[in-house]
């Protein structure tokens, strides 16, 4: 798109990301299929202070209201919302004195408290530093309205500071598309002897393939069919986009998983596919509804990072410390995702619809955030417990988009759209557990950098 600010004399360009129609999903022609307007109706809320003054943004909840977030001077703060909800932004230190108040409406996302239009701050009374992020977030303003005109949806991100991803994004042109993906880390189908997963160090993650003709770590105790595995990623959604992994994880490797976070063997439960009661019977050990698993853990975990890597298509030390000779022109040397995070939902417990995405600090280049997110089911056989995206663009049903947890099935979805912006679209739930209980882990993986 190209658009111009008013103090400016030559146009600016930005290649912004518009969603093709719906009956390109089914590979139809276009106009020929229309959009089922979703059952569940929430949305992203961001809420931009445009003020030097440090406020709070609270719910209206008709009493005194519930404390969504700090926000900073001309910072951005958001939350998953629907619209009829009420809230209201009121000075930091003193919540009944309300500033603004906000009504969300439907098919908006973006709200902004302006104190310099509303005369409660003036622009020469600002420092230098204070100017500066004014400037900024006043030209963000312009630009989203310009991007909102011409894509239909609002800008989420930071412009200018906030560019397309580095990573390559697969492609989710219609329903069913299959991309073929293959990785030297081929499964564990033996647990290697407990002397030989110990803590990994940085030096032992780095096989250099020039020097090792077969890269795997413990290869005696892979897959001997093929020194590589060959994964297909199939589309489920292609607003926001949804691709379905089968088989990425070995029993072995979901079974090490569980049992090196929580002493919990899943054996049964991996095995005979039951609702996981038996694994959680037998064993004394605690259970946690989170933990972290971090890479270096052991050589199996390197190998399911490594593997993960590969179905994303980034480099395997961006997953990593590096030294100072990888990826040169990266000069941060930290892994650029999060560590593996295990969890565990009991009867009754879930995870509401969400976004993974956060709004960076404005002083930050570059503007880090979520990419992509990549699910690992480790086990079956419960009763709910899906993994939901309640807001998927279709053109037969209104309902949700249900992907059902299988021992081993991975679910990667992108939390960014290509051109950059947040994808509101990614809202995703994780469904109350009914009866039983299950076990995933997932990867975030941040674009350009992990802050």
């Amino acid at each position: 798109m190209t658009f111009q600010f008013s103090h400016e004399s030559t146009p600016r360009t930005f290649q912004a990301y518009v969603q093709p129609d719906v009956a390109t999903f089914y590979n139809d022609p276009p106009g020929t299929r229309s959009v089922q307007k979703p059952y569940f109706n929430g949305v992203a809320g961001k809420f931009i202070n445009l003020s030097p003054e440090h406020l709070s943004l609270y719910w209206d909840d008709g009493r005194d209201g519930q404390l969504i977030a700090d926000m900073l001077p001309f910072q951005a703060v958001g939350t998953a919302t629907f619209p009829v909800h009420k809230f209201f932004i009121a000075l930091k230190h003193d919540p009944s004195e309300i500033v603004h108040r906000i009504h969300i409406q439907p098919g908006t996302n973006l709200y902004v408290y302006d104190a310099f239009e509303m005369g409660r701050a003036s622009v020469s009374d600002l420092s230098d530093g204070e100017l500066e992020l004014y400037i900024l977030q006043r030209n963000n303003l312009l630009f989203a309205r310009e991007y909102r005109e011409f894509t239909g949806r609002d800008w989420l991100s930071l412009y200018p500071k906030r560019q397309k991803a580095i990573y390559k994004m697969w492609n989710a042109d219609y329903f069913g598309q299959q991309h073929w993906v293959t990785s030297s880390e081929t499964h564990f189908l033996l647990e290697p002897p407990e002397e030989l997963l110990g803590r990994m160090k940085p030096d032992e993650m780095h096989r250099d393939r020039m020097i090792f003709p077969d890269p795997r770590n413990l290869a005696e105790y892979r897959s001997q069919d093929s020194k590589e595995l060959n994964m297909t990623m199939t589309v489920l959604s292609c607003a926001p986009r949804v691709f379905e992994i089968k088989n990425f994880l070995s029993h072995a490797e979901v079974d090490h998983i569980v049992h090196m976070a929580t002493g919990m063997k899943l054996a049964i439960s991996t095995t005979s596919g039951s609702d996981g009661h038996d694994a959680k019977s037998n064993s004394k050990t605690r259970t946690s509804h989170n933990s972290w698993v971090h890479r270096s853990r052991s050589p199996i975990m390197d190998s399911i990072y490594g593997r993960a890597a590969d179905l994303m298509q980034i480099d395997e030390a961006l997953l990593r410390e590096r030294n100072q000779v990888e990826i040169p022109e990266i000069s941060r040397k930290g892994s650029n995702a999060e560590e593996f995070q295990l969890v565990h939902y009991d009867k009754s417990e879930q995870y509401t619809a969400h976004h993974d995405f956060t709004y960076p600090n404005s002083k930050i280049d570059g503007q880090p955030a979520r990419f992509v997110t990549l699910l690992l089911y480790l086990n079956e056989g419960m009763i709910g417990g899906d993994t939901t995206f309640p807001r998927w663009v279709n053109a037969k049903s209104g309902k949700k988009l249900a992907v059902k947890p299988e021992i081993g099935k991975a679910i990667l979805f992108y939390d960014q759209l290509p051109d950059g912006n947040m994808d509101d679209l990614s809202q995703h739930a994780a469904e109350a557990v009914q009866k039983g209980q299950k076990w995933l882990i997932n990867l975030w993986t941040w674009d350009p950098f992990f802050r």
